[in-house]
This record gives structure tokens, sequence and C-alpha cells, in this order.
């Protein structure tokens, strides 16, 4: 029998029975992270009948929706700051590590406050990726805390602490509340994470394609004569791309899921409508991107091949980037040739590289539910 929905709790009905609640926590920094999270809820949620979910993000709902079937709560809230950033690959280091430091002076009373809820809606479980602020919260709370990624921000942010090193106590006060992990779910391409005391590398969680590709291209209206190339830069934006000469690049057909600053005569802008964006990657001849870890995940499990540029400094990049060598399809564009629109002698040598694909089990997220399940009652 389906599960009746209130707005706090939901119970089976004809046993008054409260389901077990996980509640998320997930940064708001780009797509990847609450997309992983979303295929870890859905497969958790399946293993789990009439599984309560929360998710505490600032990563917009619609996101959440297009990548999980059950039903979910979302509570806006920041947790951490991520990185802050221009666009998709120009970074601000001295304000990211001055907002973290603001964000720190209201730690108490944020964990304090969401403890509380987490108490009065039940929760069972905080599973955070990766805000590290959510293990305090768990620990205030009396809850198991798991956190699953392939970075710590501690990690990301040791590179910007020693341009700053006046913010150096923000590593100490981020790995601290990492140590109060119960157990750290790491993924592949993966950096230190030495943080945590208790860590179980998983498989990859990706996200497959579930339509054929020639399916995919008729909803789209694609009609094959051309190479098909994916945009894709994380919900950031690129600013100063030079568009017209990417508008001569007649050779290749373009998608984009943002605006372009003028309709251009061979890229497209789509919608989500009827589509999940795996569908779209694996559509596509090849993405151009920044590696992040929800396009280099999409990418390998669909075997499309990848042309990215660098992204500032973030140390996650060299781990993605030597994922995409070992196992996938890709090659590199710079900052200059991408922002100037010259893209056409890299996208064809990418074209012409074999396609050698080496298996990569991309399971992750039904093995974190199979292990998030025993903390369960």
């Amino acid at each position: 029998m389906p599960c009746i929905v209130d707005r706090f709790h939901y119970t089976e009905p004809g046993f008054g029975h409260i389901m077990p609640h996980v509640a998320f926590y997930i940064t708001g920094h780009g797509f990847g992270h609450a997309t992983r999270m979303a295929a870890v809820a859905s497969a958790l949620a399946e293993q789990v009948p009439g599984l309560r979910l929360t998710f505490i993000t600032m990563a917009p709902e619609w996101l959440l929706r297009l990548n999980l079937s059950s039903e979910f709560r979302i509570r806006p809230r920041a947790l951490d700051v991520g990185v802050i950033q221009f666009d998709s690959i120009r970074l601000d280091p001295a304000a990211t590590l001055a907002a973290y430091a603001r964000l720190l002076e209201e730690q108490p009373a944020v964990i304090q406050e969401e403890a509380e809820i987490l108490r009065r809606d039940r929760v069972d479980l905080v599973v955070a990726d990766i805000p590290p602020a959510a293990f305090l919260v768990a620990q205030r709370a009396g809850l198991p805390g798991v956190g699953i990624s392939n970075f710590s921000w501690d990690w990301i942010y040791a590179d910007y602490v020693r341009a700053f090193p006046e913010h150096s106590p923000i590593l100490d006060a981020i790995r601290e509340a990492y140590g109060r992990a119960d157990l750290f779910l790491r993924l592949p391409f993966h950096g230190p994470c030495d943080a945590f005391k208790s860590i179980r590398d998983i498989a990859m969680v990706a996200r497959r394609a579930q339509h054929p590709r020639e399916e995919v291209r008729r909803m789209l209206g694609l009609d094959g004569s051309r190479p098909v190339i994916l945009l894709s830069f994380g919900g950031f934006e690129i600013r100063g791309i030079d568009f017209d000469r990417v508008e001569r690049l007649g050779d290749y057909c373009f998608l984009a899921t943002q605006p372009t600053p003028r309709p251009l005569r061979n890229v497209r802008v789509v919608t989500m409508d009827g589509l999940k964006y795996e569908e779209l990657v694996a559509q596509a001849d090849a993405v151009i991107t920044k590696p992040g870890y929800g396009i280099v995940s999409d990418c390998l499990a669909n075997r499309t091949p990848l042309l990215y540029t660098p992204r500032g400094e973030f140390a996650e990049y060299a781990a993605l980037v030597a994922g995409l060598e070992r196992f996938g399809v890709s090659a590199f564009i710079g900052t200059q040739d991408l922002l100037a629109g010259n893209w056409g002698d890299h996208l064809d040598e990418l074209l012409r590289r074999p396609r050698i694909w080496h298996d990569l089990p991309t399971n992750g997220a039904e093995v974190a539910a199979g292990i998030l399940r025993a903390y369960l009652p």
C-alpha cells in the first residue's frame, strides 16, 4: 500500500509506524554532489520501502526532482561555502576563505538549531557530501554520520591557505569536524581524505542513460548529419567565449542547457523536458567541459569522449584527469583556446582517437545504499 505523506512524517497505513528517515546534507557547489547523492538516495529508497528523505542543501530543487523518483523534502541551508567562483573555470580563493571564516562564526548556533530539527523530525541517519558541520550536527543530535565523496574541503582549501595563511584555523576546524564522522565512503578519483577516522572505498556513483542514443536524438530533433557536441559546465556560466568563432564551426552541432548571448546557427539550447542529463551525455559524440565528478562519471559510464579544460586552483582536478586518462577517451583544450572558440582542431583530434574504454564499476550508489541501510532501524 502507498505511504501517507504529511509535512513531517511518513507512516505505513494501518500501522502508525514511523518509517526510517535519512537527512542528506549536500554542498551547493556545482551540481555533481547533488546528483550523486540523489543516486544514492534513490538506491537506498529501493532497498528500504517507505524511507523518508530530507535534503538540506542550496542545490536547486528541480535538480533533485530530475534525479529522484522518490518523495522527499528539501530545506534550503548552506553548511559550507564550496568554492566561490567568477564562472565555471575561474575561482576566487580569497573570497572563499573569507566566506568560510564568517560561516564558522555562525556555526555553533546553526549546529544547535539543525540538531533540534533532526530530533524533532525523528531522523535516524545523517549522510553528508561533504559539509564538515554535518557531522557536528549528527553528533549533537546523537545520530550516526556518514560521509560520501571523492574529496574533502580541507584538501581543496589547503592550497588557498598557503596563499592566505591567516585563514589556517579554517583547516583545523574542518578536519576536526570530519573526525566526528562514523564512516567515510570514499569514491574513486579521490584525494587523501585523511581527516576521517574510518574510510571505506566504494565504486563510482554514476548515472547510465536508459534510452538508446537514436531515440534521444529523435526526441531532440537531431538528424545525425553532424557530430553532436554537448557543452557542460556544471551549472556555472562561462564568460568570454568568442561565440562568433564558434558559429563558424559549421561541421558540428553544439548543444547547451544554458542560454547563449545570442542565437547561433550551430548551437541549440535544449530543455530537459522528459530527459535526464545522462541521456544528453550518452547521445553526444563528445562533451566539452571542465572536469567535475558528475560529468566525468557520466562520460565514463556512458562511454562518451570528453574534451576538458583547466578549472583553476582546485585540487580535485588532477585526480579526475588521471581517472579520465586511465579509463576514458579524452583530450585537453587550454583556457585560451576554449575562450577564443578554437575548438575545431581539438574536437577533430579527439574524435579520431581509438574508442578504448576500460571497465570501471559504476554500482557505487547501490553499494553505498547497502552500507547505509545497516545504520537504519
